[in-house]
């Protein structure tokens, strides 16, 4: 760089020389200027080296003058590359779309044909100096027109709890040309719908791809429209699941008595609705069966308490027993001990003279429940004079369970003869 500069400066300096030279010696002058802008050109040449390479992209093939009545339907080729010169710093601002490839077919009558690519470019400071491949085969065909289906597919899945209850597109049909063997192929212009999580509905243009049976994109033809409107109409999805019945009970029975079940007709129920309404049910309940003071069962016709957006069959009733009894418990009577069996002629005592009688039943019978309808007795038949242990025989009136004698034995002294 430092010699390009000091060649650089002798230059300039040469310029200057001349023009003042001109003024003496015209001839000298005129010989030394030519010189100078040699010069001057050499050092800007090399200072801007040329680059030539193959430039790093591809060029689409396009056909130009194609003959009426046909059209093409093969390329062997349908890009190419192209070796270029251009200055070094000026590489990275050269774009593929400073670039067009043609083939010119005027005049062709034939079905296939070797023709030269030529390749152009808009900018003047590159050069084309090579394609590859310098020429492609091409295939023409007639050119017929038919009409196939519009057709909306469908990608991907709409939210969970909604479907697709309709979908139209419109128009329903569409004209397409081109070569015969591609315009043959064609089974229908479809119009991808992405419905992912799709919640609302949907009407939209879409742009059409023509496509083969086996839904591949058939490139090479034209349709008359571009676009389709799809319509599409998404709806929440009703679904049925079954919950158990769990009736509200409030309020407190007569003291003395519970409630021992809770009972609905039907126990199970099935309730229809989206599924995120569906979801958020824990626990079916009803209204308030209300208990307060109940000696006897309750049953009552109620409504379930239902979200909003659900709903079940036959009006959402169920009928509900609350069943209502005496509750059981335990009481303590003290008993007096009666003798029997014992000789008239002996003294007999017992110790102690009393015991306690723990006696289970039905909490309001058991309150009722008189101690005297409560014996405990010790039989001394055949028992000789002196002390014995003996248990007592506690007898309960019916409905009644014995739990426990407290004590479970008392002490019997006989004295006599």
């Amino acid at each position: 760089m430092e010699s390009l500069e000091r060649l650089g400066k002798v230059v300039l300096t040469a310029l200057r020389e001349g023009f003042d030279v001109v003024w003496h010696t015209k001839s000298l002058g005129i010989l030394s200027l030519a010189l100078a802008i040699a010069v001057w050109f050499f050092v800007v040449d090399v200072e801007n080296e040329t680059r030539t390479d193959f430039f790093p992209g591809v060029m689409p093939v396009e056909a130009v003058n194609v003959p009426q009545g046909l059209a093409v339907s093969s390329l062997s080729q349908p890009q190419v590359r192209v070796r270029i010169s251009a200055d070094k710093d000026i590489w990275d601002d050269i774009s593929v779309n400073d670039f067009k490839a043609t083939i010119d077919l005027s005049g062709m009558k034939q079905r296939e044909a070797t023709v030269s690519v030529r390749v152009t470019v808009d900018r003047g400071d590159v050069d084309v100096d090579e394609v590859d491949p310098p020429q492609v085969v091409v295939d023409l065909e007639p050119v017929i027109t038919r009409a196939v289906p519009v057709k909306a597919r469908l990608v991907g899945a709409v939210a969970l709890g909604y479907s697709l209850s309709e979908s139209k597109v419109s128009p329903e049909e569409v004209g397409i040309s081109g070569p015969a063997s591609l315009v043959n192929l064609v089974d229908a212009v479809v119009a991808d719908v992405n419905v992912t999580g799709l919640r609302v509905s949907l009407e939209q243009e879409f742009t059409l791809t023509a496509r083969d049976a086996q839904g591949g994109d058939i490139d090479g033809v034209n349709l008359d429209q571009n676009t389709a409107k799809v319509s599409l109409t998404i709806v929440k999805q009703e679904f049925t699941l079954v919950y158990i019945v769990n009736p509200s009970v409030t309020g407190n029975v007569a003291p003395g008595y519970r409630v021992s079940a809770v009972e609905a007709d039907p126990a199970f129920v099935g309730v229809s609705g989206p599924l995120e309404v569906l979801q958020s049910i824990d626990v079916l309940t009803t209204e308030n069966i209300a208990v307060d003071g109940a000696k006897s069962d309750v049953v009552r016709s109620v409504r379930l308490r239902l979200l909003e957006g659900a709903s079940v069959a036959g009006g959402g009733e169920v009928v509900v027993t609350v069943r209502v009894g005496p509750a059981r418990g335990e009481s303590v009577f003290t008993v007096a001990v009666k003798i029997s069996g014992a000789n008239p002629n002996a003294v007999t005592t017992v110790l102690p003279p009393t015991v306690s009688v723990t006696v289970a039943g039905e909490i309001p019978s058991l309150d009722a429940l008189a101690v005297d309808k409560i014996g405990a007795t010790v039989n001394l038949s055949d028992l000789p004079s002196g002390t014995h242990r003996v248990a007592a025989v506690v007898e309960l009136p019916a409905g009644f369970a014995l739990v426990k004698v407290d004590p479970p034995e008392v002490v019997v002294t006989i004295a006599g003869p």
